[in-house]
Order: C-alpha cells, then structure tokens, then sequence
C-alpha cells in the first residue's frame, strides 16, 4: 500500500503534471512524469469513468498500484508521476498491467540504476 508519502492528491498536483510534464504511452497505460522539488517520488493514479462502474475502476486502480510499488525504491526522486488508464485496462490482466508500467518507467528514462 502507498504510505502517503508517496501519494498526489490534490487537484492542482495533477494538473500541474499534466501541464509541465513529459507523457509517454503503451496499450493500456498513459505516463505522464514532471520534475518535483520533493525528496521522494509523488505517484497519482487516474482512471476515468468511461472505464466503467466504481467496481472496475478501483480493480483497474489497486492493479496499477501493486504494479508501481515495487518501483518506488528506483522511480528517481525528482519526478511526480501520473498514471492513466486507457479503456483497454479493465481487460488487461494484472500480467500485462505490469509490463505495461515496466515499459513505461524504461520509456520514460526516470528509473535510477
């Protein structure tokens, strides 16, 4: 689970990723990554109504987000990061969720080490 440490919460932080940040994408999954003045990585999850009923979308949520916790540790600490979930997440299997988020973090060139 994330400690709240981890978390972005408010509003104004996603926009603000949204707005300043860098976006990369897969099947399933859309990263967006800004730069933080934060001495630990912020991780938001965003999935929108169009996935389904509020019993998917939490599926599809604590899927992605057991993905990203082992990650944590390495995402580099300057960044927020936003992950969005297309329509074709509430099929994906938690198999392919998770290559999808390994794909992206590489893509995004923010893992350290």
């Amino acid at each position: 689970m994330f400690s709240k440490e981890y978390r972005l919460k408010k509003k104004y932080q996603f926009n603000y990723v949204y707005r300043v940040g860098r976006s990369v994408g897969s099947t399933n999954l859309v990263l967006y990554f800004s730069p933080s003045k934060n001495k630990n990585v912020k991780v938001g999850i965003s999935v929108s109504k169009k996935l389904g009923h509020a019993v998917t979308r939490n599926l599809v949520k604590r899927r992605i987000r057991e993905c990203v916790i082992p990650y944590l540790q390495k995402i580099n600490p300057n960044f927020n990061v936003v992950f969005i979930a297309k329509t074709s997440a509430a099929e994906a299997s938690f198999a392919e969720l998770q290559k999808d988020v390994n794909y992206l973090l590489k893509k995004a060139n923010i893992l350290c080490g």
